[in-house]
């Protein structure tokens, strides 16, 4: 074929010579088949421009097959097929965006980094990422990924939600116990069975057993963590708490009830609580608030908890702290 030769500066015949060159790749010796052009007038060798192999993206992808490591699309594709950003991802991954992005585009990734993104890629592995990493995703889209992630690996919607937003430590915030699901359902089933239980007076009847409870043992029964929201005290994430509940019929439904000009939820037990997952202390905590709120309307137990101390001196939608449970209104 006829091409410009750099070195003869001119029009000249030119051969396309194809042969193996070895790249060293972290002390690895790769042989890699290299395009060049061959002048026949002058026999000068020199690069082809136009050729769309590039020899150290093929060393590099050769390397990573010998160490069985992720080539560039594997990453981008399981970060896409999980709906993440790049920034998403490399939070997740404690690797900066810039890196992971070079990863991405055919940079060589270090052995150390291709094992915490391998590690990553599994489902409960990143399961556990999500649920240790605040702020980077909302909410929406952590519950879009947990599903996912609770198919593929046979968890149940119930089991991964918990790990993901019940995984929280031990703290003032949650009167220093562990998130405990199945006394937070039972106390539910506790309040509602044969009852009909507005959701607004459903939590703070939830509120007054824990904050109780802690302000006679210093400890909760649920570890439930309370936020400051309009309506009074309520467990953080309690919409999700109430949905998992539903579709995991745990013998409570969920009805809708007019009150005035708006429907309100009202919630109703079909089988009563397993009481014996509670201690004494706990029982006796649960029917003290159940008995002393057993006539008061939703509006009427909501004005009340506005006037706790704990509620009061709470910025809006922070977590109250149990240390207010000294200060509470009710008497055990």
């Amino acid at each position: 074929m006829n091409g410009f030769c750099p070195n003869c500066e001119k029009e000249s015949l030119l051969l396309i010579v194809q042969q193996a060159e070895d790249f060293t790749v972290r002390g690895e010796s790769i042989s890699v088949e290299v395009e060049f052009y061959r002048c026949q007038e002058c026999g000068e060798e020199f690069e082809n421009l136009k050729s769309t192999i590039d020899p150290y993206e093929v060393a590099y992808r050769e390397y990573r097959a010998r160490k069985g490591m992720l080539q560039p699309e594997d990453i981008r594709a399981f970060r896409i097929k999980r709906g993440l950003t790049q920034k998403e991802f490399s939070d997740f991954l404690g690797i900066g965006i810039a890196t992971l992005n070079r990863y991405e585009n055919g940079a060589l990734q270090s052995e150390a980094h291709d094992r915490v993104i391998k590690l990553a890629m599994e489902p409960r592995n990143l399961m556990g990422l999500i649920s240790n990493s605040q702020g980077v995703l909302g909410d929406s889209k952590k519950q879009r990924i947990i599903s996912q992630l609770a198919e593929e690996t046979e968890t149940s919607w119930l089991e991964a939600t918990k790990d993901v937003f019940g995984n929280y430590d031990a703290d003032l915030y949650s009167g220093y116990k562990k998130f405990d699901l199945a006394k937070f359902f039972e106390a539910i089933k506790f309040f509602c069975f044969q009852e009909r239980i507005y959701k607004t007076k459903l939590m703070k009847l939830l509120f007054y057993a824990d904050f109780g409870h802690f302000k006679e043992y210093s400890v909760s029964i649920t570890g439930a963590r309370y936020a400051r929201l309009p309506y009074g005290p309520v467990p953080d994430q309690f919409e999700r708490w109430l949905a998992a509940l539903i579709l995991d019929d745990n013998g409570i439904r969920r009805e809708e009830e007019w009150m005035q000009d708006y429907p309100g939820e009202v919630y109703v037990g079909n089988t009563s609580a397993d009481l014996s997952i509670f201690t004494p202390s706990e029982l006796r905590v649960l029917a003290t608030v159940k008995e002393e709120f057993q006539d008061f309307s939703a509006k009427r137990i909501s004005d009340i908890s506005h006037n706790e101390i704990g509620y009061q001196e709470t910025e809006p939608a922070r977590l109250i702290r149990y240390s207010y449970a000294s200060e509470l209104s009710l008497k055990l």
